[in-house]
């Protein structure tokens, strides 16, 4: 998974945060950062700047002083709620949209940030562990997902559209592992390993959409909350952001979860109440859809009107209508090419604003407007216009303001912005060109003039869609190459019978492990009397068994550990960073579970055993050989002193 994530992220379109986002995660690792180191991080840029203060201001109580600076802002908020807000703020600013048609960025960010608020909501409630941490832990719960989209835009839109709205999530990522020979869980936890986040939170993101009966039996205390606050958090999420007429039926699906993490039904709704509210209010923040929601008490009672009958058929009405709307929404694909632009207009004066916007409709474009340039901000932060045309003289924030800082983000740099302006002296327009503006009108405007200077930059942004929709086939074809390259890495990687890693990748992990740790151990395994299997029921049986010794012997080691067949009946199991009881307990773990296994094929029924040998890496070793002969020579005390039992090497 290693070499496949490097192989992603050398393509340049892995999500990531920008700028800000990025500093501000890393400035927040160190041990000795400040909120003074913040503050002036958060100042490098305006739409953030902006944000916290409002945000800061918005939690304060009555009486309490109006905050106008970041550093007080930092200072109130505390140093995890500013990145928690950093972050998402800069992620979901640069991928509101994207190459993958089917795609739905918008409900992607809604439901990341309903799971991330109930998992902090939560997290306080009942003091398991750090709501902020949690906060990060959900809202990045899915950040696989948006990677593939991005990396891999044509091939996840035919990925997606082999779901439908009842596939689940564990479903989604058999598919992904078909196309991509990797799932969004896997990378995802790799892209927070290399954000350098608590390796528990990507523990709990590769892990928790899986069955709570198949949860790691070593994982840590905080890997083990987070799984469990995630899967309560993404049932709630579901719920926020379904039908309203669907959630009395879904209610009976999330109220389960009130237990797992000892809520009475009374807190539990009251819980939800409180999440809601505070996924509207982080909409608003963050700009990201959100829908009203009734109070849950309401949606509880509806709940309990009805019998269990009659929830599964509104909820199976309700999937189908929701089917049934989503084909008949989904729009028929057109030619880039004449697809309207979409153009934001910007003057303070209604007059002027009015006659512009009736000027603009004869362009056939899809036209927004705002009265001032912080609205105009805040217009292009949400919308993403292709062409922007302003005003420069406008009250709290101008023009020229307004075109420095949309020219600061990344959403910005590719916004054809047009400036309107009364006054013609030679340093004012090339104040104004300095500035970022791609042309000048000057007002009052002749009509014809404008609309011509609006279809020139019409011409460049076209001219700028058909390079990146060139640059996207290049990339798909790349990642399509990666794809074939990863099969082919993975199949001469991989034994063919048994699925798991062979001979010649085993032989090459365990000397990179050697090169990597000096806690390193090796269990080697060779099954009892194996050749009696084949001799008595056929190779088709032998088969069968190895088969099957393969799965059991997957299903007992750690994440870390790889598992390979050496050849004929002989495994050998790697665990890096292992200690010797730890490699004495896995070792004994497979011996067990190899024993309690029932194999049936053809004429053979019953168990298998296994004689295994443990070595740990000791000082005097000189190569991974010497650690690889120690085991197989402890392999051989234990067929010497009776099967089916592990040896120690001395």
């Amino acid at each position: 998974m290693k070499k496949t994530f490097d192989e992603l992220k050398l393509t340049g379109n892995l999500p990531s945060p920008a700028g800000v986002g990025m500093k501000i995660l890393t400035l927040t690792q160190k041990e000795d950062f400040s909120a003074d180191d913040i503050a002036k991080t958060i100042q490098t840029d305006p739409a953030l700047t902006g944000r916290i203060i409002k945000m800061a201001n918005s939690a304060a109580a009555a009486g309490v002083k109006v905050i106008t600076n970041v550093n007080d802002a930092v200072v109130r908020l505390g140093a995890r709620t500013v990145r928690n807000v950093a972050l998402g703020f800069s992620l979901i600013s640069a991928y509101r949209q994207g190459g993958c048609k089917t795609f739905d960025y918008q409900g992607y960010w809604s439901e990341s940030l309903a799971r991330a608020v109930a998992c902090q909501t939560i997290s306080a409630r009942k003091r398991m562990g750090a709501p902020s941490d949690a906060y990060i832990c959900g809202l990045l719960s899915g950040i696989g997902r948006l990677a593939l989209a991005c990396v891999h835009p044509q091939a996840y839109a035919d990925v997606l559209a082999r779901t439908t709205p009842t596939t689940s999530d564990l479903e989604l990522a058999g598919i992904e592992h078909q196309a991509f020979e990797m799932d969004h869980r896997e990378l995802g936890a790799a892209m927070l390993r290399d954000w350098h986040l608590p390796d528990p939170y990507a523990h709990a993101i590769e892990t928790f959409a899986g069955n709570p009966a198949d949860d790691p039996a070593n994982s840590d205390r905080v890997s083990s909350m987070l799984r469990l606050l995630l899967r309560v958090s993404s049932a709630i999420a579901r719920l926020l952001i379904g039908d309203a007429s669907n959630r009395p039926a879904l209610w009976p699906q999330v109220e389960v979860w009130a237990k797992e993490v000892q809520m009475s039904t009374q807190e539990f709704v009251a819980t939800c109440d409180q999440i809601a509210r505070e996924w509207q209010d982080w909409g608003k923040t963050l700009a990201i859809r959100t829908s009203k929601v009734d109070p849950f008490t309401d949606i509880a009672a509806r709940a309990a009107e009805v019998s269990q009958q009659a929830v599964e058929q509104v909820a199976c009405t309700a999937d189908s209508a929701a089917s049934d709307d989503d084909s008949d929404s989904t729009p028929a694909t057109v030619d880039p090419a004449i697809e309207p632009l979409t153009i934001l207009a910007i003057d303070d004066d209604p007059v002027c604003l009015k006659l512009l916007l009736t000027h603009l409709k004869r362009t056939g474009h899809t036209l927004i407007s705002a009265q001032n340039g912080k609205a105009g901000l805040q217009a292009a932060l949400e919308h993403g216009p292709h062409v922007i045309i302003t005003d420069w003289m406008m009250p709290e924030m101008d023009g020229l303001e307004l075109v420095k800082q949309i020219r600061r983000i990344e959403l910005g740099k590719d916004i054809h912005i047009l400036m309107l302006t009364g006054r013609e002296e030679e340093d004012r327009v090339v104040e104004a060109f300095e500035a970022g503006v791609d042309d000048v009108v000057t007002k009052p405007f002749n009509p014809r003039i404008l609309l011509s200077r609006v279809s020139s930059g019409e011409r460049i942004v076209r001219l700028r869609e058909q390079v990146s929709t060139d640059r996207r086939k290049m990339e798909d074809q790349v990642a399509e190459l990666a794809i074939l390259n990863r099969r082919l890495n993975n199949s001469s990687n991989t034994d063919v019978l048994t699925q798991v890693a062979n001979r010649r990748y085993g032989v090459a992990e365990l000397e990179d492990q050697w090169n990597k740790t000096q806690s390193l151990a090796v269990i080697m395994l060779d099954l009892d009397h194996f050749k009696l299997v084949n001799d008595t029921h056929g190779h088709d049986a032998g088969d069968q068994v190895l088969r099957e010794a393969a799965k059991v012997l997957s299903a007992n080691v750690r994440k870390s550990d790889t598992v390979c067949r050496m050849g004929g009946e002989e495994f050998m199991v790697i665990l890096p960073d292992a200690t010797p009881d730890e490699a004495r307990t896995v070792a004994e773990r497979l011996r067990t579970a190899l024993a309690a296994h029932v194999i049936r094929h053809g004429s053979f029924e019953g168990h298998i055993t296994a004689s295994l040998g443990v070595a740990v890496r000791q000082q005097g070793m000189e190569h991974s050989a010497a650690l690889y002969k120690a085991a197989d020579e402890a392999v051989y005390a234990s067929k010497q002193t009776g099967r089916n039992r592990v040896s120690f090497a001395a």
